[in-house]
């Protein structure tokens, strides 16, 4: 099976779970892309269609997907759009699945300050026919040098977030890549 791994990641967390997802594949015997997204990311280096199974993933910032993703995703859409390979009635396309994740802190409300990530980043994906199997979340601590939003990582919702994603969730994404390239 040939598979895309992309992302993007400010802060590191998000590379943590890529990098795992990469691993996983690998040591499944699959082939396997990984690609990180930067602000220079062009749409004609990713063709989503020529893979047979796509791992998207990104942090999430003030509930949305950075805008390098975002910008990204318009310009990936237009392409597909112009190329044709997005039909009106997004048909399925054989074998095409997908697994969208971000990592999150969710310190005011939890995990619901990251649902909206994953679903965008689906999108794109679902319009073009792939079947969008699930959707994760990780929770990642804050990586920031200011007193403010570290203390997030302590004082937030979820409890003590501090490390993460860790050793006990790179294992977890291991079990789920292991489990879902069995689909």
């Amino acid at each position: 099976m040939k598979v895309l791994n992309v992302f993007f990641s400010v802060t590191g967390n998000t590379k943590k779970i890529a990098l795992q997802i990469e691993k996983t594949i690998r040591a499944q015997g699959h082939e396997v892309d990984t690609i990180e997204v930067t602000k220079n990311t062009d749409k004609d280096d990713l063709d989503f269609l020529d893979y047979d199974f796509v791992f998207v993933g990104t942090g999430v910032y003030i509930w949305l997907p950075p805008q390098e993703m975002i910008n990204l995703w318009k310009n990936l859409q237009k392409k597909y759009v112009k190329s044709g390979d997005i039909k009106s009635y997004a048909p399925r396309i054989v074998n095409k699945k997908a697994v969208t994740y971000c990592t999150f802190a969710g310190p005011h409300t939890g995990i619901n300050e990251a649902t909206a990530v994953p679903k965008f980043l689906g999108q794109i994906l679902d319009h073009l026919g792939f079947e969008v199997v699930t959707e994760w979340f990780f929770e990642g601590q804050f990586n920031s040098n200011d007193s403010f939003y570290t203390q997030f990582n302590t004082r937030g919702r979820m409890g003590d977030i501090t490390g993460r994603p860790n050793e006990d969730d790179l294992r977890r994404v291991d079990s789920m890549v292991s489990g879902i390239l069995k689909v």
